[in-house]
């Protein structure tokens, strides 16, 4: 349990560090490709892997999920443009429900009637916590959303299944940010705005940083063989939920509407109920 803690208290860091990026006028695009640098570098600086990792099996297939990473981060931009961020957040979130059933379908998890309500209730918070209007526009880019981010945590726990051992999952999520810091670069050299300023360097050091926690702590969560992750996943990300709103509360000092504090509630009975049901 202490994995998925920390797994959701990095997850809070990266809400918390794009807040940051908010308030100092980061850049987004150049802060995520230095996060991207920096979430590798920290992996090979803090574990410093072998020259092995080149040759693994999971090497090619994880450099392209690497690429996904920052193609999905490109929509989320996109749908957040055209959509709105109430769109790209239920897109996002929602798509919880993928890796869920990747686990229940072809890993063979259990299934009952509480981790269904908890999975239900927790749905339900994800579309109370959207706030804001949802517009039904276009909803070509918020499908495609919506299924490369089920797409890429299903495939952290496919990896994890079969082909990552836990001890290469340093090198493996290096790998990942590698792969994306390199998609990110160069789209970067393809666009006018190419100088990158101080405050990205520093937004993007503590976004890599904590990118690279909240990865390697699911796939830590994953590898648990008492928890399933259709279990892992929903709790995970209704989690960041109810800590985000606490967050908010108590240290961003912001004021919950009603709507808001109903999702902190039913986020915090899924995980519960969820908690039970494993």
């Amino acid at each position: 349990m202490i994995y998925l803690l920390l797994s959701i208290l990095s997850s809070i860091g990266i809400f918390i560090a794009f807040r940051m990026f908010s308030g100092y006028e980061v850049h987004t695009r150049h802060g995520i490709m230095i996060n991207y640098l920096v979430a590798g570098l920290t992996g090979v600086l803090a574990f410093q892997p072998d020259l092995s990792w080149f040759t693994s099996d999971w090497f090619w297939p994880s450099s392209l999920l690497g690429v996904l990473f920052y193609v999905i981060f490109r929509v989320m931009a996109r749908v957040t443009q055209q959509n709105g961020m109430a769109i790209s957040s239920l897109a996002t979130k929602m798509s919880v429900v993928i890796p869920v059933t990747i686990g229940l379908l072809f890993l063979q998890e259990s299934l009952s009637w509480l981790k269904m309500i908890g999975v239900i209730l927790g749905l339900v918070s994800i579309i109370l916590s959207a706030g804001g209007s949802v517009e039904r526009k276009d909803m070509l880019w918020p499908l495609i959303l919506f299924a490369g981010s089920g797409v890429i945590d299903a495939s952290l726990k496919l990896f994890q299944h079969f082909l990552v051992p836990e001890g290469d999952f340093p090198m493996f999520i290096s790998n990942i940010f590698f792969a994306a810091f390199l998609s990110a670069l160069i789209h970067h050299l393809f666009t006018s705005e190419r100088k990158i300023r101080t405050n990205a360097w520093v937004g993007g050091l503590g976004l890599g940083l904590v990118n690279f926690a909240a990865l390697y702590f699911i796939l830590r969560s994953l590898a648990i063989p008492a928890w399933e992750s259709s279990v892992v996943f929903p709790i995970n990300n209704f989690g960041i939920i109810a800590g985000s709103t606490l967050l908010a509360v108590f240290a961003l000092g912001e004021r919950i509407n009603t709507r808001g504090w109903i999702a902190f509630a039913t986020a915090s009975a899924s995980i519960v109920i969820l908690y039970i049901s494993q």
